[in-house]
């Protein structure tokens, strides 16, 4: 296992970050707040160059590399905006990118990692399919591995959200994120207790595939048989000790949120906010929808994570609600 990242390593993280991409919003929801009875906040990572948070730890792990290992190129393993944000970072910092994508994954994220001159390879059902291949790549062609969460500056990038998220609320009650892998929810809850420890970080996980919950019960990665979920960027057979241990650490509570749940969020941020995001990012409304998280009387954080959905998913769910 990596190192665990510490809150030096998100503040150095920050001057990559900013360097590369602008500033997500942190956005004020007078509607949400007003019929919960707290200040609600959206972070809005949707407005990311790939639609989704991943570009800050893809950005930070390959501006690591030395000139050698830029010049054998990256690999990576992805059930989708990984991809793109290794393909995004790769593109950027001058070196070239394989990524590893189930095959079920929307053919527009496969077109935007072409667009960006990555090589697309896809395999498998889930994320953990695809790993395996993107090892063996890296074996075979010398490439670095980007683990989509479980690497020391990876996390590290991610928990940059939380550092924006202290410096325009100081006084930020809860934060409430989806949890995939973990390194987005372990890198935001560093952050966030290092510079306000009184404050709630929430991971939020389908009910088809809550492996870090459950590893981080049990005090080591737990492996589920036939993960699902409508929310396909959170899906995974298990998890990886760095990120039982960040979440042992670093986050208060794990709650599930149902298939239906994860819908009904994703057609409300559209209908209601006029936001595009995927069921993936809508998992913190789902969870609030659910009641399993109280916001009255405290400022409150949903982190948004990303905005790519497929067509036909979105297509699907606005049909059953709108018909």
């Amino acid at each position: 296992m990596d190192r665990l990242p510490t809150i030096e390593d998100v503040r150095s993280a920050r001057a990559t970050v900013d360097r590369y991409l602008p500033r997500a919003p942190l956005e004020w929801s007078p509607l949400l707040s007003r019929e919960l009875g707290g200040s609600v906040y959206l972070k809005l990572e949707a407005f990311k160059p790939t639609r989704a948070f991943k570009a800050r730890g893809a950005l930070v792990k390959i501006a690591s590399l030395d000139a050698d290992a830029r010049r054998r190129g990256v690999v990576a393993a992805s059930a989708g905006s990984h991809a793109l944000g290794v393909a995004f970072a790769a593109h950027t910092l001058g070196t070239s990118a394989t990524v590893v994508m189930p095959r079920a994954v929307s053919p527009t994220i496969v077109g935007v990692c072409r667009a960006y001159d990555a090589e697309v390879v896809l395999e498998g059902d889930v994320f953990d399919d695809a790993e395996v291949l993107a090892h063996r790549i890296e074996r075979e062609q010398g490439r670095t591995f980007v683990h989509p969460y479980a690497d020391t500056l990876v996390v590290a990038g991610q928990g940059t959200i939380g550092l924006e998220i202290l410096d325009d609320l100081p006084e930020v009650d809860t934060v409430v994120v989806a949890v995939g892998g973990g390194g987005l929810s372990g890198g935001i809850g560093l952050a966030v207790k290092s510079g306000r420890p009184g404050a709630r970080v929430i991971g939020v996980e389908p009910e088809g595939s809550d492996e870090v919950g459950r590893s981080v019960r049990a005090g080591a990665p737990v492996v589920l048989e036939r993960p699902r979920s409508v929310a396909d960027k959170l899906v995974a057979r298990s998890t990886m000790p760095m990120s039982v241990e960040l979440g042992r650490r670093y986050i208060d509570e794990y709650l599930t949120v149902s298939d239906a749940s994860l819908e009904a969020a994703t057609f409300e941020l559209l209908d209601r906010l006029a936001l595009l995001v995927e069921p993936s990012g809508a998992a913190p409304l789902a969870a609030i929808r659910e009641g399993k998280v109280d916001v009255r009387g405290r400022r409150t954080v949903l982190v948004t994570s990303g905005g790519n959905v497929a067509t036909p998913v979105l297509a699907r769910i606005l049909r059953e609600r709108t018909s």
